[in-house]
């Protein structure tokens, strides 16, 4: 495709100033008061009644929504959205309380308590907390790991009946989530929101991807009705598959076609009428809770369980768990798992938070956000709850419904807990086959994500390799091992990105005052100037980098040929201006006019007397064009490399090592007759060198505000002859 070059139609004419960084920091005075760590912590413990009250309503977000709640034109919306998410909640939470390796109920417990608790402490309208999943599927690993190790220590002679063995796993599972919510209100209190900066979306998304693949193929295995053994650790995966088709005769047939059916009528229903049709509708269809209720009776009437051996749900208990304390004692095992299960709800359900909070233009926080997810587990670790999260069906069905607040919460509370207390035992007949497909079916959206992989390839290869890299060690090893090395993957990713950092000679254009790169066309740099940027923060991983970028662009100072010649010396460039009355002193007034290429340029007083000629170091039979070397001029001006300005817009930080590579890289281009000017140096990166006394060293007369401000210096120098 041709594209047609754009012509700019505008002009500016900008007029200020010239400016060293330390003339504009004269100018215009830093007001701000300094602020040592001391002052800090003090004004941070300071306390009053006001700041303790203030401080206290922001833990309970609910307080300000019900304060500027607007009934009228929220109240419909919130009722609706909360219905519809219940019921999506109710189905979903009976079928990952199986995947989790727990009762049904489990999951219906961990979709009403920490739904309640995210109404009070909450501040997006988005995220309906229950169960995911993920979390289930990693819950699973570690009650089944647990449960392995009660085994075999009791050993043969001593066995535990089924019920036994599921108590255990209840107790196991809210031991995590008790230690789960005890790292994330800690993490909320301690004002730790940014960690989830360090989680690449690429590789959220690989995890989960595998993550979506795992528990498809646990339900698979649920859908046939297949007894296999429980497969843990490298490889596990292949090592199920080979036993589903190990064991393929022993499919319960009923089993395979009620759950195809389901996910049939699920499918069609989803894909063909709620995302085919959904501006047209007021509400989706609630196509789980119908199939569920419809496969209960279809189960009930026609006797599946007794006819066709079809497995059901059996004995759902009524009413509200007693609270109890989680088992304290498996506190210490189950706490690496913990921690990666918390770090895990927080990156999901605040990354989701965000993104529907930029759509409605919505205003979370994070630190809250902690908060809430911290108390969802620790109040529902006593409910027999494992860990919660949000999911992405449903904060996408409350962003496309339009909820306002988090009182949407009430209506799938309320329905949630009329299941828990009427309508549970009605479900005794629903086939699990059935669950098994509606989970594999709500694994759509996660097992699509390899759609991405095109965008991430064409935009950003590093995200690229992140993901294959994730989720391909996740599928195939095992997901504790995939979230390692996902994040693994990920830091390495930043150190290489940084080794790869690149250098650039700059120029001007010819015909107006843009500095851009070198080699693009209408562009030159001034005859012995040279305009260096390196585009990375300068710290230890990158220093090596911009010395080899620096000497590979511009020159190596030590190794370059030099010899001694008399040529006129360079003067120090802070004190232009103070031996010609026709020019302006920037001592006295902090700065002189900057204009446009088109001023015109004073012209040099040639009956003034040159100062004293003095032997330097000089470069030799050096061209500098594009990097490259230019001979002597005429009439004894010289047009060799004598400037390198280094544009340091993009280093926004610097450390000890790159400030030894900064300082060495002046001293050793100031021996081969180099000036090295610095400009454009970030606000951050200036404190550090004037803390490091880069200005007694070098000289802070050197560090110009802009590019242009040292190119507008070198132009007005009278023994620099460089034609701009």
């Amino acid at each position: 495709m041709v594209t047609t070059p754009v012509t700019p139609t505008e002009h500016v004419i900008l007029r200020r100033h010239l400016y060293t960084q330390v003339a504009l920091d004269d100018t215009y005075k830093d007001q701000s008061e300094s602020s040592t760590a001391c002052d800090v912590i003090k004004r941070t413990c300071q306390v009053s009644p006001k700041c303790v009250g203030r401080q206290a309503l922001n833990y309970f977000p609910v307080a300000k929504t019900l304060r500027g709640y607007k009934w009228r034109q929220w109240v419909f919306a919130d009722i609706i959205s909360g219905l519809s998410v219940a019921f999506i909640q109710m189905p979903l939470g009976l079928g990952l309380g199986l995947l989790a390796s727990l009762k049904p109920v489990n999951g219906l417990y961990t979709t009403f308590f920490p739904i309640l608790v995210y109404l009070f402490f909450g501040t997006s309208p988005h995220v309906s907390m229950g169960t995911n999943a993920v979390i289930a599927l990693l819950t699973a690993g570690l009650v089944e790991r647990e449960t392995e190790h009660l085994v075999s220590a009791l050993g043969v002679n001593e066995t535990l009946s089924e019920e036994e063995l599921l108590e255990y796993k209840v107790g196991i599972a809210a031991a995590s989530c008790f230690v789960g919510g005890l790292i994330l209100l800690g993490m909320g209190i301690l004002r730790l929101g940014f960690i989830t900066n360090f989680l690449a979306k690429s590789f959220i998304g690989g995890f989960t991807f595998a993550a979506a693949v795992h528990i498809s193929t646990s339900q698979i295995v649920k859908m046939l009705h297949l007894k296999l053994p429980m497969r843990t650790g490298l490889g596990k995966l292949v090592l199920t598959y080979i036993d589903i088709f190990s064991n393929i005769r022993d499919v319960n047939v009923a089993d395979l076609i009620v759950g195809l059916i389901c996910m049939a009528v699920l499918l069609a229903v989803k894909l063909g009428i709620n995302e085919r049709y959904k501006h047209k509708l007021t509400i989706p269809i609630p196509i789980e809770l119908i199939v569920v209720i419809l496969s209960t009776l279809v189960s009930h009437f026609a006797k599946l369980n007794e006819k066709f051996g079809i497995v059901i749900v059996g004995d759902v208990p009524v009413g509200i768990p007693a609270p109890s304390l989680p088992r304290l004692e498996s506190l210490p095992r189950v706490a690496t798992d913990a921690f990666v299960t918390a770090i895990l709800i927080f990156a999901l359900t605040i990354s989701l938070a965000k993104l529907t909070a930029k759509l409605h233009d919505v205003i979370i926080d994070d630190n809250q956000e902690l908060v809430a997810y911290g108390l969802c587990q620790l109040v529902g670790s006593f409910f027999q709850n494992f860990p919660s999260c949000t999911a992405l069906p449903r904060t996408m069905m409350l962003s496309s419904l339009g909820s306002k607040s988090t009182l949407n919460g009430v209506t799938s509370a309320v329905f949630i807990l009329l299941v828990m207390l009427v309508v549970g035992q009605l479900f005794v007949s629903l086939p699990i086959a059935m669950l098994a497909a509606m989970i594999i079916v709500a694994m759509k959206d996660l097992l699509l994500q390899i759609r991405n992989l095109k965008p991430f390839w064409h935009v950003n290869k590093p995200d690229f390799f992140i993901w294959i890299l994730t989720a391909f060690v996740s599928v195939f090893g095992d997901l504790d091992i995939g979230l390692l090395a996902g994040v693994v993957f990920s830091m390495v990713t930043v150190l290489v990105v940084s080794q790869l950092a690149k250098g650039t000679l700059l120029g001007k254009a010819n015909n107006e005052d843009v500095i851009v790169d070198l080699d693009r066309k209408g562009v030159s740099a001034p005859p012995g100037v040279k305009i260096f940027r390196f585009e990375s923060a300068l710290y230890f991983a990158s220093q090596e980098r911009f010395k080899n970028q620096l000497f590979s662009l511009v020159m190596n100072p030590t190794t370059s040929p030099r010899k001694d010649r008399r040529e006129k010396v360079i003067p120090d460039v802070s004190k232009v201006g103070l031996d010609n009355p026709n020019k302006v002193n920037l001592d006295e007034s902090n700065g002189s006019d900057l204009r446009n290429s088109n001023t015109q340029v004073e012209k040099p007083n040639t009956t003034e007397q040159p100062e004293k000629d003095t032997t330097v170091d000089a470069i030799d039979n050096v061209s500098f064009e594009n990097g490259k070397g230019e001979e002597e001029g005429e009439g004894g001006s010289f047009s060799r490399l004598h400037h390198l300005i280094l544009d340091c817009s993009a280093m926004t930080y610097i450390d000890m090592s790159g400030l030894d590579m900064l300082q060495l890289m002046v001293t050793q281009f100031s021996r081969a007759g180099v000036e090295v000017w610095l400009a454009g140096v970030p606000a951050s990166t200036l404190s550090t060198l004037a803390r490091a006394g880069f200005g007694d060293k070098v000289g802070m007369e050197k560090v110009f505000y802009s590019v242009f401000d040292a190119l507008e210096r070198l132009r007005r120098d009278e023994s620099i002859v460089v034609r701009m």
